[in-house]
């Protein structure tokens, strides 16, 4: 940030006052943004961290500047005792008031003043920012040579009521200067001097708004009174009280409609004040009343003078002999520029005490060639316009007046032209001067020839270009940032990871991505992240986190795209494998309903409580009952077509039960289709759902735990179970099953069964909630693999039923588990479809599976099931026409089979049975016939489970 540095005129901005400039030994530094210290000696180095500091350390000559690159207040109420001389006074200063710049700002804390100069001489105070204060916001006292010039006043927020003075000076101070300040709304006054204050000089300031008074001296003697604008609806702009002495020359006060309220008492008094005491020793000429006009006009007086109010400027001239060259019947609403053509144009009294050679933008006063000169006097700078701020030549600067090419790696080279602005008074162009933003020396030019530079450096600069006429008037435009950037554009960086909460649970659909700040981040221009489902989201700067969740389970590859300032581009992709979680449910039945022969069962999802947010499918349970003809039952996804797939085979005389996981997307219903020529009864049950939008459970597939085996003593029950008797099992907490298990796979055979019966398998302790397992008849051997919801789990315990009247020896064994752990596998569920069919060759095979033999079946990388990172797939094994009793076995390739049964036939009857089988390394399962006869196989692919990834 630029910050002026001497003590008089500075490129246009001072008051005409010449003054030497300090050596750098001269100039303390203070600057609280990065390393300081208040006790160090204030260099360039190592600055003052606070304006105290260098204020309590400075002697004559020196100057303090006050720098805030990070643009932050300093918050400190300041006092300075320590003076200048005559020949070397002390200065303060701020950053350089530039156009769209700001100063360093000084904010009081507490309620004293922001500063205080306390009984001070040869002292000047430039280019700095007031914060807001409750009292006075710069005190004067006792002091003398002060100058004041081109301090911003910070407005308060919200607006107070006004309750301290921007510039106070009390009686014991003199020659004091206060020039080219701006004062907001919310002060009480805007100066004001206290009696026996002399020689005091108040210049080319703008005072906006004041709730009691604008400039108000009272008892001060020699006092100047000098070009200011105040625009005041609530009280009087400029008021002289008690025996004061001096002039009022070429103001302007501005009155603005108000009605009377606590913040504005006054908004019908005088907009100048002039009182009996003072009547005779002050002298006001050249002054503007801008009282409104037409329905502009405002019920007040424009002047009191002695006491007498006059409405106009020819009264007030014909009763005192005063301002003879006012002007009034002006609306002036705002504190800007006259318009071209305003009375208040090359009007003024260039003579007048205080007149200064610069406006309070610190423009030059300037001649406008299209209004006729009626001012006076030949002064510092002749034909000077009323109020504070200077008509100045309008000039234009075309638009391809920039640097050009504004863009390019760095080092590149670029021009502006300096040959085609013009001027709406038709005046010449003196000069061209470019800041190009860089660090370099501003280039100044007449006009001609372009200016041409060379960025070597990369990084965004905001060159500045100045355009002067001969008569001083200038404009500062500012082009679009030139961007000289590097060799290659930064790299793209995304990353990703699924949302998890504390205990592991996991959203299976719902990714986090995480964008990183790039190398050379200042070159990025703007970033988007796709997110591979047709949604995307435009980033801010710095690192980003996202949040996205996937509307179904699927692939999706994420693409940031980041496009660097000069429209490179790069990019970073993760694929997202946005899948389900379970959500176990107590097992309840909810429906039994008889299907008509070839009829369709569409349950709801409400029905079985699919109609929460994302869930894509339901674990159901089916038990078919009071068939009249041999069949299958068929589970498939409302509103899809039917496929070629079973569930259950069914016929009559038997009780049969199967599990399956179904696809309940897009509607949330599920249809059963009854294949046989007879009506079927079926009871069903949900035991648990996968959603791809709710924090829920990952599955972990196990190689087979044998839990119970009542031949032998596995499981501490040695002995067939008795009908209508219970057998107690630990699971979790036990055998690989962590104790938070939310639900386990058990594979369960009864055998050596004495009568017809079933099996119900239970949450220890909970009542009505159970899975029913195999059905049997008598002499049966029967299994089912069964997801048994551990909700509420007590004891990591398991309760098996014989619902038989009749003793039977029970086998149980755990295939795996859900639980709230994020390293699990999450389920992808597919329309179902048949991958072997030892009939018609589907899968490979032609051929029935031989007794004790084995058959391998690729299972990844087709149907939607991915290629790799699977761990499990979700089957229902058929034997549709066995000639012999046996069971298959479906464990992992390449690894030792176990000793369960998948599903269990016998001669005549068909049999199916579900099947949560692991996934060998390869990608396959191995699937064995422990029969003494061949058979036929159908499997069925109702889904996957894999490893949901981001990367």
């Amino acid at each position: 940030m630029a910050v002026l540095v001497v003590a008089g005129v500075v490129s246009g901005w001072g008051t005409g006052e010449a003054a030497a400039e300090p050596s750098p030994a001269g100039t303390l530094y203070v600057n609280h943004d990065g390393v300081c210290s208040d006790t160090a000696t204030g260099s360039a180095s190592m600055p003052f961290c606070t304006v105290q500091a260098a204020a309590d350390a400075m002697v004559p000559g020196q100057t303090v500047r006050v720098e805030s690159p990070d643009g932050l207040p300093y918050v400190e109420s300041v006092t300075l005792t320590r003076s200048g001389t005559k020949d070397a006074p002390i200065t303060f200063t701020g950053a350089a008031l530039v156009p769209e710049g700001s100063p360093a700002v000084l904010t009081p804390k507490g309620s004293a003043p922001a500063l205080t100069l306390e009984a001070v001489h040869d002292v000047r105070i430039q280019s700095l920012g007031i914060g807001y204060a409750s009292a006075d916001a710069v005190a004067v006292t006792g002091s003398t040579g002060v100058t004041l010039d081109r301090l911003s006043f910070r407005r308060p927020v919200p607006s107070a009521d006004g309750t301290g003075t921007a510039v106070s000076v009390d009686g014991a101070s003199s020659d004091v200067t206060v020039s080219r300040n701006r004062v907001p709304d919310g002060y009480a006054y805007g100066v004001q001097a206290q009696p026996g204050a002399s020689q005091f000089t108040v210049t080319t300031n703008v005072v906006t708004d004041p709730r009691r008074g604008g400039i108000v001296l009272t008892g001060t003697s020699g006092a100047a009174v000098t070009s200011n604008t105040v625009i005041t609806p609530c009280a009087t702009g400029i008021s002289l009280e008690g025996t004061s002495r001096g002039t009022v020359e070429n103001n302007v006060v501005a009155s603005a409609g108000a009605k009377q309220t606590d913040s504005c008492p006054a908004p019908t008094a005088p907009l100048y004040s002039v009182s009996a005491a003072s009547a005779d020793q002050v002298t006001g000429d050249y002054n503007v009343a801008a009282n409104g006009v037409g329905a502009f006009a405002r019920p007040r007086p424009e002047c009191a003078w002695a006491g007498t109010p006059y409405t106009t400027a020819a009264s007030l001239h014909d009763a005192t002999g005063q301002g003879a060259h006012d002007i009034d019947g002006l609306n002036v609403p705002t504190a800007t520029a006259p318009p071209e053509h305003s009375a208040l144009i090359d009007s003024a009294d260039a003579d007048a005490p205080g007149e200064l050679t610069t406006d309070v933008d610190g423009s030059p006063l300037v001649d406008d060639p299209l209004v006729d000169d009626t001012g006076t006097g030949t002064g510092p700078t002749a034909h000077p316009d009323r109020g504070a701020v200077e008509r100045q030549d309008s000039i234009t600067v075309p638009g391809d007046d920039m640097p050009s090419p504004s863009r390019g790696v760095a080092p590149f080279v670029t021009s502006v032209k300096t040959d085609d602005a013009t001027t709406s008074w038709g005046k010449s162009i003196a000069t061209y001067s470019v800041d190009f933003g860089d660090g370099s020396a501003p280039v100044t030019q007449a006009p001609g020839a372009p200016i041409t530079h060379t960025y070597t450096t990369p990084g965004v600069y905001a060159p500045a270009i100045t355009v002067t006429d001969a008569d001083g008037s200038s404009r500062t435009v500012r082009s679009a940032a030139v961007d000289a950037g590097t060799a290659t554009p930064p790299a793209a960086s995304l990353s990703g990871a699924l949302v998890t909460t504390a205990d592991g649970q996991v959203d299976a659909g719902d990714a986090s991505f995480t964008v990183a700040q790039p190398a050379d981040a200042w070159e990025v221009a703007y970033r988007v992240l796709t997110f591979g489902d047709g949604d995307h989201e435009s980033l801010a700067d710095g690192p980003q986190k996202i949040e996205h969740q996937y509307p179904a389970a699927g692939s999706y590859t994420a693409t940031l795209t980041q496009t660097d300032l000069l429209g490179r581009t790069t990019t970073a992709k993760v694929t997202v494998h946005a899948a389900d979680a379970f959500l176990p449910i107590t097992a309840q039945y909810d429906a039994e309903r008889t299907i008509p022969a070839h009829g369709v069962l569409k349950l709801s999802a409400a029905t079985v409580h699919a109609d929460s947010d994302g869930v894509d499918a339901a674990r159901l349970q089916v038990v078919t009952s009071g068939a009249k003809a041999r069949g299958i039952l068929t589970l498939y996804t409302d509103g899809t077509t039917r496929p070629g797939t079973s569930t259950v085979g069914f016929e009559p005389g038997r009780t049969v039960s199967n599990e399956a996981t179904v696809k309940v997307a897009p509607t949330g219903a599920i249809d059963l289709y009854n294949g046989s020529s007879g009506p079927v009864t079926v009871n069903v049950a949900t035991l648990g759902l996968q959603s791809h939008a709710q924090f829920g459970r990952t599955y972990h597939p196990a190689t087979p735990i044998r839990l119970l085996d009542t031949r032998g003593a596995t499981g501490g029950h040695t002995g067939a179970v008795t009908g209508g008797h219970s057998v107690t099992l630990t699971v979790s907490g036990a055998h690989g099953v962590p104790a938070d298990a939310n639900a386990v796979v058990l594979n369960v055979v009864a055998t050596a069964t004495k009568g017809s019966g079933s099996l119900t398998v239970s949450p220890a302790g909970t009542v009505n909630s159970g899975v029913s397992g195999p059905y049997w008849t008598t002499g049966q051997t029967a299994s089912a693999q069964i997801v048994v919801p551990m909700v509420p789990l007590i004891n990591g315990k398991v309760v098996l039923r014989n619902n038989s009247k009749s003793s039977a020896h029970l086998v149980a064994d755990v295939v795996g588990w859900y639980g709230p752990t994020a390293s699990g596998t999450t389920f992808r569920p597919v329309s179902p479809v048949r991958i072997l069919n030892t009939r018609t060759g589907t899968g490979g095979r032609t051929a029935k599976l031989g007794a004790h033999a084995t058959l391998r079946l690729k299972v990844t990388g087709a149907h939607g099931v991915p290629a790799n990172a699977v761990s499990a797939v979700d089957l229902n094994l058929t034997v549709p026409s066995p000639t012999g009793s046996g069971y298959l076995v479906a464990y992992a390739d390449g690894t030792t089979r176990p000793d369960v049964h998948s599903a269990d036939y016998t001669s005549g009857h068909p049999a199916a049975g579900a099947a949560l089988v692991k996934v060998g390394a390869d990608g396959e399962i191995d699937l064995y016939n422990a029969g003494s006869t061949a058979v036929d196989v159908d499997i069925d692919l109702l889904g996957d489970y894999s490893l949901n990834t981001v990367g």
